[in-house]
């Protein structure tokens, strides 16, 4: 019998946010990607809301001393470290499913900025470039997927939540202090009965011990 698991985080952003997008914008180099409904309200896409909590897996499981795949890395994903088995491969498909995330009570301005030499740790003369930032207080989340096993189901909660409070930035310019947030709610749903915070905590805790006995 399948088990049915969703989630819903949800963040307060510390800052203000970026992702790119493909449209062009008079007097913006670097427009916000909207949604396609309206075509005005900015989103961050599902995709990154994937990579993201990917990238902070990975982090943490190496940290504790496992070996996953590098998503930075196209090429070297294995599809069969725990990381792929969560988050998927290009022969593995993810039993997760991840929606955007719309900001429609936020507001957005253009932000100016200047390109930097690294080597000469200067600006570079003429490189002036406009960003468009959204804002608003917090960003929800909603993660869906299909598990044969409740303890599969339970363990991918787990890493989610791990990963959520580990990742503190999303999206684009996130050295230049964008895109900063903080996890604070995490709701878990498995077969439509709400798990326990406690028990969320005992799982993670489980993986945790799981991971660092394994490695």
């Amino acid at each position: 019998m399948p088990h049915r698991l969703q989630i819903e985080a949800k963040f307060s952003l510390v800052s203000g946010l970026h992702i790119t997008g493909e449209q062009g914008k008079l007097w913006t180099d670097k427009a916000l990607v909207v949604s396609w409904g309206d075509g005005k309200t900015p989103v961050v896409p599902a995709t990154t809301i994937k990579g993201w909590l990917r990238e902070s897996a990975e982090r943490l499981l190496r940290g504790w001393g496992q070996q996953v795949c590098d998503s930075s890395r196209p090429s070297e994903i294995c599809g069969t470290c725990l990381v792929c088995e969560v988050f998927g491969a290009p022969r593995r498909r993810s039993a997760l499913r991840f929606s955007d995330a719309e900001l429609h009570e936020g507001m957005t301005d253009v932000r100016m900025n200047v390109s930097l030499s690294r080597r000469r740790k200067a600006a570079y003369e003429e490189r002036l470039f406009s960003t468009e930032v959204a804002w608003q207080k917090r960003l929800t989340v909603h993660i869906e997927g299909w598990f044969t096993s409740l303890a599969e189901a339970q363990r991918t909660a787990a890493l989610l939540y791990l990963a959520a409070n580990a990742g503190f930035a999303l999206g684009a310019a996130r050295s230049r202090g964008l895109g900063w947030l903080k996890l604070e709610a995490f709701t878990v749903n498995v077969d439509s009965e709400k798990l326990p915070k406690e028990d969320l905590i005992a799982q993670s805790k489980a993986l945790v011990s799981w991971t660092r006995s394994s490695a």
